[in-house]
């Protein structure tokens, strides 16, 4: 491997702890989703999954970043930023796009999300330099697909995404930790 690449990629762990703070947040605004989809409907939860996924989990993960590595973003012309970015933004549209449908669609939005977002997982195992994130992304888009055709509607994907994303940061954490919080 190009020992720029390998370096980059050891920033982005440091910087970012190992990943595992993207994935907490992400559980528990998944949660969050699957409570208010069950109280108040699909399209609330639908709500609650977008808005959170685009406004809480970037500053939220900016400040577990700064508080465990004392950075809170990469910084400016690092190579990973663009790559961080690009699957940031992706991840935004997409949820965007799932919501405008979640109306037409109720019982198909969480089961599509949670493959949209096992699928935003994959570049994560470049921009980490970790395949820990192409299996979680693996077992979110399967996990996905099989609620997507069983007969379990509304919440129950997200309850089970909820659950993947907390086994995810789990791991992520205690990858991490065993590196010596990044060092390689």
């Amino acid at each position: 491997m190009n020992a720029e690449i390998g370096q980059a990629q050891a920033d982005v762990r440091r910087i970012y702890s190992g990943g595992w703070g993207g994935p907490a947040v992400s559980a528990l605004i998944w949660l969050a989703a699957a409570l208010t989809a069950d109280l108040v409907g699909t399209e609330a939860g639908a709500s609650v999954l977008f808005i959170g996924g685009a406004v809480l989990i970037f500053p939220v993960n900016l400040a577990l970043n700064r508080l465990m590595s004392g950075q809170a973003d990469l910084p400016a012309g690092h190579p990973m930023r663009g790559l961080a970015i690009q699957t940031a933004a992706s991840m935004a549209v997409v949820l965007l796009s799932l919501w405008m449908l979640s109306s037409a669609v109720p019982d198909a939005f969480f089961p599509l999300a949670m493959v949209a977002v096992g699928a935003h997982y994959f570049p994560f195992a470049h921009l980490y330099g970790d395949p820990a994130f192409l299996v979680a992304g693996a077992v979110q888009c399967l996990a996905g697909l099989l609620v997507l055709v069983s007969a379990n509607a509304d919440s129950f994907g997200a309850y089970v995404m909820a659950g993947l994303l907390l086994l995810t940061s789990v791991t992520l954490f205690i990858r991490h930790r065993t590196r010596g919080s990044g060092a390689s």
